[in-house]
């Protein structure tokens, strides 16, 4: 028997579902909102971050006042880990907090889910930033207190509310939206070629293929646009419609996706090697997507986009393809970008190389895989990477000459 953990329990979307999330938490909200139950029948413990928040703070502020929902925050920087949980969990105690509210970028939901987690609450999440899933996922990613990553959390809490605002979401940086749409290009890659040696015939298998064809499709036709259109739509205001689209996509899908497909079809190479980027120093000044990007043109650089590439020339030229989308979409991933240069050293590159290889994942989806035939995929990949970068920028350096 498989047991799913299909996530988010509830979604609001669109324009003002930050209002209507403050609604949903209070009995005398929910029920002016459409007679509904409420979320949290006590406090609220709203655990926030340093750079997203800033920019909802006075809206929430207000709408969780307009509902008569009783709140305390605690701020939280810096990783997912332990001690921070143990901490916020405590105060959720200390408190008797009803529920846990999560609102920002991916560190702060999964430290605000996790800490749910911990005291056996309840928890809601309104993301910020649409550069991960952590607001749709089921999953607590966990690292150390230096941002090194140490175990993912398959028994984590399913929010019960997910409020995707189009507006918040859509005003996010270009560098957020482009780290999502990689992030979920992994999602799309990972599981088609693990799902070429799974077993996913059940109801929720084809469930999360179907989805996973429809994101790869979405993100085809309106990530470019996504990101011409700027933040808001301030550079092209008739593209904003795909900017919320894909922003809302790249948070909600790949959580649904992996709920449906299962712990055995959701990972293959590209995660495990961010993982292991994250013990270099350095690497902390990238985000989640970018280090995402290179490990899946590495993955695709050995195994083409789903298994199906035979030769190393189909190989190869599936992973230039994926990388000249990628920096249509403005990411630059190559081993300096991401603050891991260091990993050009050998005693390094030895070291990213054992841990990626040591992850049960890669070796389920690439069976066999050899150190010497991944060192020599990130070397090509990065080498590539660098290459592509410079040229870009000394035909810029020539336009502007011109």
């Amino acid at each position: 028997m498989n047991h799913l953990r299909v996530s988010p329990a509830q979604v609001l979307r669109g324009e003002g579902a930050l209002e209507a999330l403050a609604c949903r938490l209070s009995l005398a909200g929910a029920a002016g909102a459409d007679g509904g139950t409420a979320l949290a029948e006590g406090p609220v413990l709203l655990v926030h971050g340093t750079v997203g928040y800033p920019r909802v703070r006075k809206r929430l502020d207000a709408a969780l006042a307009a509902a008569g929902v009783q709140v305390r925050r605690r701020c939280h920087e810096g990783s997912c880990h332990p001690a921070a949980l143990a901490d916020l969990a405590g105060e959720v105690e200390r408190m008797g907090a009803s529920l846990v509210l999560g609102a920002g970028g991916g560190r702060v939901i999964d430290t605000a889910k996790g800490a749910a987690l911990l005291a056996r609450r309840p928890y809601a999440a309104l993301p910020t930033s649409p550069a991960t899933c952590a607001a749709s996922a089921a999953t607590v990613v966990m690292y150390d207190e230096a941002g090194r990553h140490q175990a993912v959390r398959e028994d984590g809490v399913v929010p019960a509310l997910c409020a995707l605002d189009a507006g918040i979401l859509a005003a996010a940086p270009d560098r957020l939206l482009a780290a999502g749409v990689a992030d979920a290009w992994a999602k799309v890659h990972e599981v088609r070629l693990t799902s070429s040696g799974t077993d996913l015939a059940s109801a929720t298998g084809r469930a999360a293929l179907a989805l996973l064809d429809d994101l790869a499709k979405l993100l085809a036709e309106h990530a470019r646009a996504a990101l011409a259109a700027g933040p808001g739509g301030e550079r092209e205001p008739a593209l904003l419609a795909s900017r919320v689209l894909v922003a809302e996509a790249v948070v909600l899908y790949p959580g649904l996706i992996g709920g449906l497909a299962g712990a055995e079809a959701k990972l293959a190479l590209a995660h495990p090697l961010h993982d292991a980027l994250t013990f270099v120093d350095g690497s902390h000044a990238a985000l989640h997507g970018e280090k995402v990007a290179f490990g899946t043109l590495v993955q695709i650089r050995l195994a083409g986009r789903d298994g199906s590439e035979a030769n190393e020339d189909a190989r190869g030229l599936a992973m230039r393809a994926e990388a000249a989308a990628y920096a249509e979409l403005g990411l630059v991933c190559h081993l300096e970008a991401l603050g891991c240069a260091a990993a050009r050293s050998a005693p390094i590159e030895d070291e990213v190389v054992r841990r990626t290889l040591a992850d049960s994942y890669v070796q389920q989806a690439l069976p066999g895989l050899q150190p010497v035939r991944l060192r020599a995929a990130l070397r090509e990949v990065d080498a590539y990477l660098r290459g592509s970068d410079r040229r870009r920028r000394s035909e810029r350096v020539s336009h502007v000459a011109r």
